[in-house]
């Protein structure tokens, strides 16, 4: 693995600002730690977001809205989520381990 310096992002606008200057998010890390470990991806600097206000989770009107950094199995745990979207629950529990789903986040997800 490439050396590379590790940022925590305390408020979104810092995290932008980093990201622009070359920076890569990362939260649950669950792919890009292995990339990097294989040297597919070779950022010099990580821009650590868990500390963002982005885990919510809740209907508004009829829509879902989910935190960039709202668990998989936050998710699908979350009775709204089960209530109104069962298909989108058992799609979370199935598509990955316990250990996966505890770390991952659905931003980093939608985003690999």
């Amino acid at each position: 693995m490439v050396p590379f310096v590790l940022e925590k992002a305390n408020d979104i606008e810092a995290a932008i600002a980093s990201a622009v200057a070359g920076g890569r998010y990362i939260a649950g890390g669950t792919t890009l730690v292995d990339l990097m470990r294989e040297e597919v991806e070779r950022p010099e600097r990580l821009i650590d977001i868990n500390a963002l206000p982005l885990r919510d989770i809740h209907v508004d009107g009829g829509d879902l809205v989910l935190g960039a950094l709202a668990t998989m199995a936050d998710i699908a745990a979350h009775p709204d989520v089960q209530r109104l979207h069962p298909m989108i629950a058992e799609s979370l529990i199935e598509g990955a381990s316990p250990q996966l789903r505890n770390m991952a986040s659905i931003g980093g997800n939608l985003l690999q």
